[in-house]
C-alpha cells in the first residue's frame, strides 16, 4: 500500500505522551510501597513489634478496599478514554460524574458497614488472642480511611486520563509525606499508640483527595465536567470493566497463603522465608508494572475511541518492550548476583544455597508476570474482558497453584519456584487457544487490523517543507485508491494548510503530528493529532492572521463541510471532514 511512499506510521508521538505519564506514575507506586514500608518501621521503632503485626493483620482489608477502588478506577479510567478519543464528551463527563459518585458512594457504604464489627473483625484477622486489643485500637480509626482511599484511587485514574498524571502523583506523594510526619508526631510526641498511626493514615489520604481536588476542579485545562446524571446501567458498565484487574488482585492474597501452604508441607518454615524474599522481588518488579499500565491504559484508550488500530498497536509493542528491558535487567541482576538480594533481606546464612536457587528460578517467571500484566490491563482498556479474564485467572491461580503442588512433590522445593515460570507460559498458551478457537481472524490484540476505509496512515514533524512534499504524496496516493482528484486535491491543500500552521505557531519547536485519512460515508476525512499547544482551528479569525506565517485557516473552513477540534491528554485532535466520492 505504501511502496514509494516517503512517510510511514511511527509510534513517535503516542510513545512520548506514554513516556511522560510513566515516570510521575511509577513515582506514585513507589511513593505507595515505600510509604508502606516506613509506616511499618516507624510503628515497630516508635512502639513495638506487636503494634507493627496489628497493623499487618489489617492488611487484608486494605487489599480488599484497593480491589474495589480497582474495579470503579481501572474500568472507569479505559471507558472515559475510549470517550474522549471518540470525541464524546457527554459520555465522557458521564462517566466521570459516575465514578465520583460510585467512589463516594461505595466507601462511605463500606466504613459504615464494617463499623459497628470493628472489634469482632480484628477478632478475626488476629491470629493471636494477645493482637486483637491493638488490632481493634487501630482498626476502628483506620476504617474511616476507605472513603478517602477508594476517593483518592479513582479520582487519581480520573485526572490521568485527563493528561495531569503530575498532579496525581504529586497528591499520592504528599499523601506519603504527611503520614509519615504524622505517624511521628502522633506517636512519637503525642503517644496515641496505634490509634494515632491509623489516624495518621486517615488524614494522609484527605490531604492528597483534598489537594488533587482543590487543583483539579480549579484547573482551566481539564476536560471532564460534573453532571447530574447518575445511571446504574453505566455504573454495571464500569465494574465489569474492571472486574479482571480486581480478580488479579485478589488472586495474590488466595495465591500466597496457598503457595505458603505449600512450602510449609514440603520444608517448613525456612522456604516460607525464601517466599518472602521471592516476593519482594515481585514487589519490586511491580513498581514498573503498575507504572507502565497506569500510563498505558489513557493513552491507549484515546487511540481505540479514535479507531486508530495501528497506533494501538505500536503503543502496546513499545510499552512491552520498555517494560520488559527494565524486568529484564533485574533478572540478569538476580541471575549474577542473588547474595545481594538476600543480603538486603538478612536472610540466615544457612538458607544461603537454597536461596540463592530461589531467587534465580523465580526471577525467570518475572518477564511472564511483566507481559501477563501489561496485556491483562490492556485487553481490560479495550474491552476484551473475557481474554483479560483468562490470563488473571490462569496467571494467577488455576496454574501456578496446582503447578507447585504437583510439581514440589516431584522435585522438592525447586518444583515450586519453577511452577511460577509455568504459570506464565500456561496463562497466554490458554489464551491462545481462546484467540485461535474463538476469534477467529484476530490476533494476539484483538482489534481490527487496519480496513478498507483507512487510505492513508503517516507520522511526521510539522515544519514548512513536510507541508508541501506531505500534501503531494497524500493527492498521489489518494487518487491511486480511487478517489477523485478534485477530492484528492482538497485533502493535499488541507493537510499542507493545517502542516505549515501547526509549523508557525510553533516557531522552531516541531511538533510531531500523525495524518490519518479515512473513506468515510459521506466523503472523506482527515484525522490529525499532534502533541503541540492548543491550536483550535475552527476557533480561528482573520484577525489573528498577524500570529500565523499565512493566513490559510479561512481557506480551509472554506473547504471542508465539517471542521471539530479536541484537546484530549494534552494532544490536540483535529478531524476534517471534505465531501467527495471516489471515480
Amino acid at each position: 500500500m505504501y511502496n514509494g511512499i516517503n512517510y510511514v506510521k511511527s509510534g513517535a508521538l503516542v510513545n512520548k505522551k506514554f513516556r511522560e505519564f510513566f515516570i510521575p506514575t511509577v513515582l506514585m507506586s513507589m511513593a505507595g510501597q515505600l510509604g508502606v514500608i516506613l509506616d511499618g518501621v516507624i510503628v515497630s521503632s516508635l512502639i513495638n513489634s506487636n503494634a507493627m503485626a496489628c497493623v499487618g493483620i489489617c492488611l487484608p482489608l486494605n487489599q480488599i478496599i484497593s480491589a474495589v477502588s480497582v474495579v470503579i478506577s481501572i474500568g472507569a479510567g479505559g471507558l472515559i478514554s475510549i470517550a474522549s478519543g471518540a470525541r464524546q464528551h457527554d459520555g465522557a463527563n458521564k462517566i466521570f460524574s459516575c465514578v465520583m459518585v460510585l467512589s463516594l458512594g461505595s466507601g462511605i457504604i463500606i466504613t459504615l458497614l464494617m463499623l459497628p464489627f470493628a472489634h469482632e473483625l480484628a477478632v478475626f484477622l488476629a491470629s493471636s488472642g494477645e493482637l486483637v486489643t491493638g488490632g481493634y485500637e487501630y482498626l476502628r480509626a483506620l476504617i474511616w480511611r476507605w472513603p478517602f482511599m477508594i476517593g483518592l484511587a479513582c479520582l487519581s485514574a480520573l485526572v490521568r486520563s485527563d493528561g495531569m498524571a503530575k498532579l496525581a502523583s504529586r497528591a499520592v506523594i504528599l499523601g506519603q509525606v504527611t503520614n509519615i510526619a504524622l505517624d511521628l508526631v502522633f506517636i512519637g510526641l503525642l503517644n496515641l499508640g496505634l490509634m494515632g498511626a491509623a489516624l495518621a493514615t486517615v488524614i494522609s489520604d484527605v490531604a492528597g483527595l483534598a489537594y488533587m481536588m482543590a487543583v483539579y476542579f480549579k484547573s482551566g485545562e481539564r476536560s471532564f465536567r460534573f453532571v447530574k446524571v447518575f445511571s446504574f446501567r453505566l455504573a454495571f458498565t464500569i465494574i465489569r470493566s474492571g472486574i479482571p484487574a480486581a480478580l488479579s488482585i485478589g488472586l495474590v492474597s488466595v495465591k500466597v497463603w496457598f503457595i505458603y501452604r505449600i512450602l510449609g508441607d514440603t520444608s517448613g518454615a525456612d522456604a516460607m522465608k525464601l517466599y518472602a524474599v521471592c516476593m519482594m522481588c515481585l514487589s519490586f518488579v511491580s513498581i514498573f508494572i503498575a507504572g507502565a499500565h497506569g500510563a498505558m491504559i489513557p493513552v491507549a484508550g484515546v487511540l481505540y475511541g479514535e479507531k486508530d488500530y495501528q497506533g494501538i498497536r505500536m503503543l502496546v509493542r513499545h510499552v512491552l518492550k520498555f517494560t520488559m528491558t527494565l524486568t529484564a535487567v533485574f533478572v540478569v541482576f538476580s541471575l549474577l548476583f542473588p547474595q545481594i538480594i538476600l543480603d538486603v533481606f538478612s536472610l540466615p546464612a544457612a538458607l544461603t544455597a537454597e536461596g540463592k536457587t530461589a531467587v534465580r528460578l523465580f526471577s525467570l517467571s518475572l518477564p511472564g508476570v511483566t507481559a501477563t500484566f501489561l496485556m491483562m490491563y490492556y485487553y481490560t482498556t479495550v474491552q476484551e474482558r473475557v481474554a483479560a479474564n483468562i490470563l488473571s485467572l490462569t496467571e494467577g491461580f488455576f496454574a501456578v497453584v496446582p503447578a507447585a503442588y504437583v510439581l514440589a512433590r516431584l522435585m522438592g522445593l525447586n518444583g515450586v519456584w519453577l511452577a511460577f515460570i509455568f504459570a506464565e507460559f500456561a496463562g497466554f498458551a490458554v489464551l491462545l487457544v481462546y484467540v485461535k478457537a474463538f476469534r477467529k481472524g484476530a490476533d494476539i490484540f484483538l482489534i481490527e487490523k487496519g480496513g478498507s476505509d483507512l487510505l492513508y496512515d503517516v507520522s511526521l514533524k510539522a515544519t514548512e517543507g513536510d507541508a508541501s512534499k506531505l500534501s503531494q504524496e497524500a493527492v498521489r496516493l489518494l487518487e491511486g485508491a480511487g478517489i477523485a482528484g478534485s477530492t484528492a486535491m482538497k485533502a493535499g491543500i488541507a493537510l499542507e494548510e493545517m502542516t505549515v500552521n501547526l509549523a508557525s505557531y510553533h516557531n522552531k519547536d516541531a511538533v510531531d503530528v500523525d495524518v490519518r485519512i479515512i473513506q468515510g460515508d459521506k466523503g472523506i476525512i482527515l484525522a490529525l493529532r499532534d502533541n503541540g499547544r492548543p491550536f483550535n482551528p475552527v476557533e480561528y479569525t482573520p484577525e489573528e492572521k498577524d500570529i500565523y506565517k499565512v493566513d490559510g485557516i479561512m481557506f480551509l473552513k472554506a473547504l471542508a463541510e465539517d471542521i471539530t477540534y479536541n484537546r484530549v491528554l494534552s494532544l490536540n485532535q483535529t478531524i476534517i471532514e471534505l465531501g467527495g466520492s471516489s471515480l
